[in-house]
């Protein structure tokens, strides 16, 4: 599983947000791919056994099981990690649990030094 970069420039640095995120360190068109992070994704059982660790803050949401709701988590690796979350967003992102990876775009233009920010949608009231 290769990482892009998509010729975006983002960077981790300390957030006013929470702790530290990731932020434009160009000037960033709407659309542009931020990059493509590979995951790995943890079995029901161990998506559960995360849930009183620090770790599940960090992960991302792939599926349910059908006869009982179990959840499936995945951590990524790489900065997109770091990007925290906000209704309004200005990034999306994509689980894509057959090639294991999880893309991340540009919602809207971003200017340099931009927090990149997702929505963590219904996993938020969980994960925060």
């Amino acid at each position: 599983m290769a990482t892009s970069s998509g010729g975006a420039r983002v960077e981790v640095k300390t957030s006013p947000l929470h702790g530290r995120g990731l932020f434009a360190s160009t000037d960033i068109p709407a659309g542009a791919l931020l990059g493509v992070y590979p995951l790995l994704i943890l079995s029901h059982e161990d998506t559960e056994r995360l849930k009183t660790t620090r770790v599940y803050h960090y992960v991302f949401y792939v599926d349910e099981r059908a006869e009982d709701g179990a959840m499936r988590a995945a951590v990524a690796f790489g900065k997109i990690s770091m990007c925290n979350h906000s209704p309004d967003a200005n990034a999306d992102f994509y689980v894509d649990a057959e090639a294991e990876t999880v893309t991340l775009t540009s919602r809207v233009a971003l200017k340099a030094g931009d927090e990149i920010l997702i929505d963590y949608e219904d996993f938020a009231d969980e994960a925060l």
